[in-house]
């Protein structure tokens, strides 16, 4: 597909991926990622499902599994998938700002192919979405809108209560919190520790009544207003 520079290319999402993902980063109380599954569109690109992979998270950090990774690209494959397809790669700030990190671009960087959609959002539903290619030329379209395909027949309406008892469940299974090292203390002090590695234990996915709904426009799914990244380290 050749694209011109000055008529970027449109990001298009299923219903049921689009609801997923406003679930996964509304209920995770933590950072999460994951990869979804992509497939060309009469006016640039369709996401038309998302993967949450085994992981370990922390309310700034997401590892995914490499083992699980593996078993999971195995699956794919055995079920018939085209891996070149897995060009959707998404992840939260849970609470803090939609910005492209540091970590986030050199992630971009190292993922294989020779494109990547990828989408930055947390628990208000602000939300980036950009689009960078490796081939022919390195280009970088950031900034873009994600558009909601508005179905038609069974899959019209997705029933919402179901996707969110799905995703409830993928974050108490799928997720493991990272918890640093506690200190052991007697009345002198600190005499040692319990763990000198950290430890991990089961995230606990919140109710998201704090959390407001994801912006959605006519287009679908919209950056935030603002686009200056938060000052700071």
């Amino acid at each position: 597909m050749e694209l011109d520079r000055h008529d970027p290319p449109g990001i298009f999402i299923e219903a049921r991926a689009f609801h997923r993902l406003k679930l996964l980063l509304k209920l995770c109380p933590a950072e999460i990622a994951g990869l979804g599954y992509v497939t060309p569109h009469p006016e640039g690109f369709l996401i038309q499902d998302l993967f949450v992979l085994p992981q370990r998270v922390t309310d700034s950090d997401a590892e995914l599994d490499p083992e699980a990774l593996c078993d999971f690209l195995g699956r794919f494959v055995g079920d018939g998938g085209d891996p070149s397809s897995l060009q959707l790669w998404w992840h939260s700030h849970v609470d803090g700002e939609v910005y492209w990190s540091e970590t986030d671009l050199e992630t971009i960087e190292r993922f294989p192919g020779n494109r990547v959609i990828s989408i930055v959002g947390n628990q208000r539903g602000e939300l980036l979405c950009r689009l960078d290619l490796f081939a022919p030329r390195r280009e970088r379209l950031e900034n873009l809108p994600l558009v909601l395909v508005h179905e038609t027949g069974e899959e019209a309406a997705p029933d919402l209560e179901t996707l969110r008892r799905e995703v409830w469940a993928e974050i108490k299974t799928k997720l493991k919190m990272r918890v640093p090292m506690e200190p052991l203390t007697d009345h002198e002090g600190v005499v040692g520790f319990i763990s000198y590695e950290g430890y991990e234990i089961e995230v606990e996915p919140s109710d998201g009544s704090s959390g407001e709904a994801l912006h959605h426009g006519a287009g679908g799914l919209t950056p935030p207003n603002h686009n200056d990244p938060p000052k700071g380290p």
